[in-house]
């Protein structure tokens, strides 16, 4: 799923290799080293780890022992040739999931997208816009680039967003917002363009203003 960045831990270039292009191939930003040393710099930009076991160095429980004690959320796949139960069984303490070599691509996609789901909940994505509704966030481009409304911004947006494709009128937003305050038309103008802003939807193909009706939250938008 685009919008996802996968970091790849697998010394075996044809197995890196055949990884990276399955991945990208689906829309995944993919990130491939061969061993742990690298790694560090690279965690704080990762959503989901792939981890070999039997690597140069630390091998893959060590690196995945210490990833989880430096407090890093970042779901771990094990995939591995080991069969033996004692080896999945440590797998599946240290990480979340655990697969075995040789591996069928459309299996190892299930369980990635099962593990983004659960970790990062469920998304829509509209134009550049990554939607958590259950949670009520917005990232913009990528999901470790949140945008940061204020209360009433994150109120107008979602409110738009459960009602998307429809057009509501500055009363609807009155009524949800301010019931009870004095009805300045220029206060929603002010409000949807600093959501506007902070979206990057200058030219407003995303919350489109229907000239004489509201507004409307579109989800096909044009390029």
């Amino acid at each position: 799923m685009k919008g996802f960045t996968i970091l790849i831990v697998e010394d075996d270039t044809m197995i890196g290799g055949l990884l990276q292009k399955i991945l990208q191939r689906e829309g995944y930003e993919v990130r491939w080293k061969k061993d742990g040393a690298g790694i560090w710099n690279e965690l704080r930009h990762i959503d989901l780890v792939i981890m070999d076991i039997m690597l140069p160095g630390e091998d893959g429980y060590q690196l995945t022992q210490k990833i989880k004690n430096a407090g890093l959320n970042i779901p771990v796949l094990f995939l591995s040739a080991r069969q033996d139960i004692d080896s999945k069984l440590q797998g599946l303490t240290l990480g979340e999931d655990y697969l075995v070599k040789p591996f069928d691509p459309r299996e190892l996609l299930l369980r990635m997208q099962k593990m983004l789901n659960h970790t990062y909940g469920t998304f829509m994505q509209i134009n550049h816009l990554y939607i958590d509704a259950e949670r009520k966030k917005v990232f913009n481009g990528g999901f470790h680039q949140e945008v940061m409304f204020t209360a009433t911004e994150r109120k107008i947006f979602f409110y738009l967003y459960e009602h998307r494709d429809r057009i509501l009128t500055k009363d609807h937003f009155f009524d949800y917002l301010w019931p009870l305050e004095e009805r300045n038309q220029n206060i929603i103008n002010v409000h949807i363009k600093k959501v506007r802003a902070k979206i990057d939807d200058n030219e407003g193909s995303i919350i489109q203003n229907i000239y004489g009706e509201g507004y409307r939250l579109n989800t096909c938008t044009k390029k």
